[in-house]
């Protein structure tokens, strides 16, 4: 690491922790329990075990989501993508104890394949889990989940998320009201047996910087290009740049369009 870095570092809180660790995809955690049904945002998630597929979710043990639960002994995973992001952050701001989140936000289910919890429309993912254990870990339990059923949507998930549809791109938790999702997929190359790996190493390095300067060069001059283009009224391609995919029609200066608010945009 160079000098320069280390002046730069500062410390943080430990319970900073948890926010660097943060940045997974949130998973909406779906259970029934004697008629109800509930959902609730987890990001403190993480695969167990591959064999057999053990999956865990930690959960604040005064939690409403613990306690259904803990009595269901099951539980189902679904995967938002960015259009669900206000959903997201609503479900994780109200408790199933008062209210019925699901009825509330008048979202549509279908049933599970193993489980009785129910599965949310709109998602990209699903994995069904039957609770092997419950550990107390601090002021948390941790439920370990064994998989039962996956499913996704094949053009989202495929061995791995895809990400060339920026509209079927898992959401990520950043902490507090911000999210993320993945721009794209990068393919590393490792050093060859016969390679030194340190000086290779150091070249891709210096590969992927350099490349990372040209990629900001082309696309200024390519926002230039678009910038023109808008002026005329054309057709310009927004993926040319990184801003999402296909064309995309800009209106010549001076032509009014429909305003759409925020509630009709988001419906």
């Amino acid at each position: 690491m160079a000098d320069d870095t280390l002046v730069e570092i500062e410390r943080r809180p430990i319970t900073a922790a948890a926010r660097i660790l943060a940045g997974g995809p949130v998973a909406l955690v779906t259970s029934s329990d004697r008629g109800r049904m509930n959902v609730a945002p987890v990001v403190w998630h993480t695969p167990l075990s591959s064999t057999p597929a053990l999956v865990g979710i930690a959960l604040e043990r005064s939690r409403h989501s613990a306690e259904m639960i803990s009595h269901a002994e099951e539980f189902a995973l679904n995967f938002p993508a960015r259009a669900l992001l206000h959903h997201v952050q609503y479900l994780g701001a109200m408790s199933g104890s008062r209210i019925d989140k699901i009825e509330a936000t008048q979202w549509e289910t279908f049933e599970a394949i193993e489980v009785d919890a129910p599965l949310l429309t709109g998602c990209i993912a699903w994995v069904e889990c039957k609770v092997q254990q419950v550990v107390p870990v601090g002021d948390h339990l941790l439920f370990v989940g064994v998989v039962v059923s996956v499913q996704v949507l094949p053009h989202a998930f495929d061995e791995r998320w895809l990400l060339k549809d920026a509209d079927v791109r898992p959401l990520h938790f950043l902490g507090e009201r911000y999210y993320s999702v993945l721009e794209g997929v990068m393919e590393a190359r490792a050093p060859g047996n016969s390679d030194a790996p340190e000086r290779v190493l150091a070249d891709r390095l210096v590969e992927e910087l350099e490349l990372s300067h040209d990629a900001q060069e082309r696309r200024a001059e390519l926002l230039g290009e678009l910038a023109h283009d808008v002026a005329l009224g054309n057709v310009i391609d927004v993926s040319q740049v990184g801003m999402g995919p296909g064309p995309l029609w800009v209106p010549p200066p001076g032509l009014a369009l429909p305003h759409v608010s925020e509630g009709e945009r988001e419906r």
